[in-house]
């Protein structure tokens, strides 16, 4: 079963050079990473500070100045928490979740293949914690679009090996982001789409849709707080028997403003 986890580093998903000969295929993608990094350093040369706020979340965003160049720390406000509650802590993050050096020395291109009518290259990576140590350990290759006009991420792709010996085949976690949409120089997706498979057999999806409807018959406050104390795991299964992708929509974005005090 995948955890909550594999959401965030969707989202989180998002977001240093390899020098020296290289194979024709790393040649490829050095060029697509560097098009993506020359966007990117770009728009920090014109935003310190910015705040999105979408559906589910805020995020506070504020440019860091480290020893490996100037990158975003961020904190992520959950909708209906504490205002104190953050589900991130301050690291320091790169654009979109990319680590343009290590996607560089470990990603091998595989050709260009159409998101929604956009030509995008394909970025292939079969050890995905050398390109992202914050992903899931089960993780076991990430493939990610690149939209070869505007050089932002199309589509991101995780797949996952099974966690236990009851999940019988591998699951994936796929982002597709859409509507870039572009703020005082701060280029964003306005929607974000997670969508969790999970390869499950007919017996287990019978299991979880026979749980689910005991829950249901449940008196109210019995109810309640049994989804309480299932918390993720009921909710990631509701989505699994969906089908249906967990939508995160851009309300407002404000760049270069003042960050709450609390906030870092």
């Amino acid at each position: 079963m995948l955890h909550r986890r594999s959401v965030t580093v969707a989202l989180s998903l998002v977001f240093s050079l390899l020098l020296g000969a290289v194979p024709a295929s790393a040649q490829s993608v050095a060029s697509v990473v560097s098009d993506m990094q020359s966007v990117y350093d770009r728009q920090m040369e014109t935003v310190d500070t910015y705040i999105v706020e979408t559906n589910l979340y805020t995020s506070y965003h504020q440019k860091d100045m480290g020893d490996d160049g100037p990158t975003y720390r961020t904190q992520t406000r959950l909708k209906g928490t504490d205002a104190s509650s953050f589900a991130a802590n301050t690291t320091p993050s790169a654009a979109y979740g990319l680590q343009f050096d290590r996607l560089k020395q470990h990603a091998t291109y595989a050709g260009t293949e159409a998101i929604d009518g956009v030509r995008c290259h394909i970025l292939q990576v079969d050890n995905p914690s050398a390109v992202n140590p914050n992903v899931e350990e089960n993780a076991t290759s990430m493939a990610y679009y690149i939209d070869a006009e505007r050089h932002v991420p199309a589509r991101m792709v995780v797949e996952t090996a099974a966690s236990d010996s009851q999940e019988a085949n591998p699951s994936s976690v796929t982002v597709r982001f859409k509507r870039y949409e572009t703020t005082d120089g701060l280029t964003l997706p306005h929607r974000m789409e997670i969508q969790l498979n999970a390869n499950i057999s007919d017996k287990q999806r019978q299991q979880m849709q026979q749980m689910m409807e005991k829950m249901e018959q449940l008196p109210e406050q019995q109810r309640k707080q049994m989804e309480q104390m299932m918390g993720d795991q009921m909710n990631m299964m509701k989505q699994i028997m969906s089908g249906d992708p967990i939508a995160i929509e851009v309300q407002s974005v404000q760049v270069n403003v003042e960050l709450p005090g609390d906030v870092f």
